[in-house]
């Protein structure tokens, strides 16, 4: 074989072998994208009944604030701080983020906006009563007899502290009483939404904005005689 054939060859195979490697490469981009696309599908919706699933019920932040010493929630202070903290906010971004359309006023950039505040609370709610509910369980098992047939965990150890064991039930406590002051804050976010908007506060999904957008086009279309 020629010089000339043999370079021809030789550029040929490098530029399959670059083909390949950049396929394989937009394949591995593909299966990661769908992966992550498929995680975040399959992670737990925050929403306020969620939380509620799994923080302490007021009966029990009662009994926490009892056992552990720990001083309760003035859920009705912090309520009215979820509560007052977004209708204030209503108030201030609604001259720049409403807007008028053949004389109708459209709200919809600020519920949009306003759907994102009230859910950062919510998730900051549902993250620490998930944290919560983890330390909860890993408490229960390191007291549990029957899990723990030779108890170490509930011996004091030799520097006098307390053991592993209390140690883990005070610690769940405090984040018992955290995702449960949280929980409330929330709430009263969501309250003050639903009582500037007229519907309830429901997490962020696709469908549910194209649900909203479609009723926004058919009030539009109606009141332009479409």
């Amino acid at each position: 074989m020629s010089n000339a054939a043999t370079a021809i060859a030789q550029a040929h195979t490098e530029a399959q072998e670059k083909k390949a490697a950049k396929a394989t490469k937009n394949a591995s981009r593909a299966r990661s994208f769908q992966e992550t696309v498929d995680r975040k599908a399959a992670a737990p919706i925050a929403t306020l009944e969620a939380v509620k699933a799994l923080i302490p019920t007021d009966v029990q932040a009662a009994a926490i604030a009892r056992a552990f010493a720990i001083d309760e929630v003035d859920t009705d202070e912090v309520f009215g701080a979820g509560y007052n903290s977004v209708m204030d906010e209503i108030k201030i971004m609604e001259p720049i983020l409403a807007t008028t359309v053949n004389g109708e006023k459209n709200y919809r950039a600020l519920e949009m906006h306003m759907q994102r505040i009230v859910g950062a609370r919510v998730a900051s709610a549902f993250g620490q009563a998930q944290f919560y509910e983890t330390k909860r369980q890993a408490a229960r098992e390191m007291s549990s007899g029957f899990t723990n047939e030779n108890r170490d965990e509930d011996r004091m150890g030799i520097d006098g502290q307390a053991n592993r064991a209390a140690f883990a039930r005070e610690f769940a406590a405090q984040l018992g009483m955290k995702a449960y002051g949280l929980s409330a804050l929330a709430d009263g976010a969501a309250k003050a939404y639903a009582e500037y908007f007229g519907s309830e506060w429901k997490p962020y999904s696709r469908t549910s904005a194209r649900s909203l957008d479609r009723q926004i086009a058919d009030a539009q279309a109606d009141a332009l005689g479409f």
